[in-house]
């Protein structure tokens, strides 16, 4: 008898997260610091383990973080963080350079044309201390948005810094 129920409930613990977790950005554990550390793929009870040992879920759901936003056509955002992540360390080197194919490509999804490219590398080079000091590739790709936001030809040229990948409108 417990057999049958232990085989039964592993089959529908099995098929559970593929429904559940639809096209989110977040599996089971919901998100939070755990669901951007392990992921939709990653263990669910790490990624709840660490949501609730540091309330990150609570904090993200507040602040809109942590993989803790709505779907609102924010592509553009999601593409930039993915990006971001994908490449954390080549950009890294790339922006204490100021120049590189991964920081050309950054300034692409930012939306940033031609002619604002080479202003885009020097701003780049010049903050990355401050953008490297934020704990992570979110975390840096937020760092270089806010900057950009605060240059005069960035702010303007470059259409997709805002947070929800909308030009010129504040989350």
């Amino acid at each position: 008898m417990w057999k049958q129920v232990l085989v039964l409930s592993g089959i529908v613990l099995a098929t559970v997260p593929s429904f559940a977790s639809g096209n989110r950005r977040y599996g089971m554990a919901g998100c939070g610091l755990g669901s951007a550390v392990m992921g939709r793929s990653g263990s669910q009870f790490s990624a709840a383990t660490t949501n609730g040992t540091v309330w990150s879920k609570y904090l993200g759901i507040t602040s809109g973080t942590s993989n803790c936003r709505g779907d609102r056509g924010d592509d553009a955002s999601v593409e930039q963080e993915r990006f971001m992540y994908a490449n954390y360390e080549q950009l890294s080197k790339e922006m204490a350079r100021g120049e590189g194919s991964s920081l050309e490509a950054l300034s692409h999804l930012l939306g940033c044309g031609e002619s604002q490219l080479p202003v885009f590398k020097a701003h780049a080079q010049k903050q990355y201390s401050a953008i490297f000091a934020a704990p992570g590739a979110v975390a840096a790709l937020e760092e270089l948005k806010d900057s950009m936001q605060q240059n005069d030809v960035l702010s303007v040229g470059c259409v997709l810094v805002s947070q929800n990948g909308q030009a010129g409108v504040f989350q």
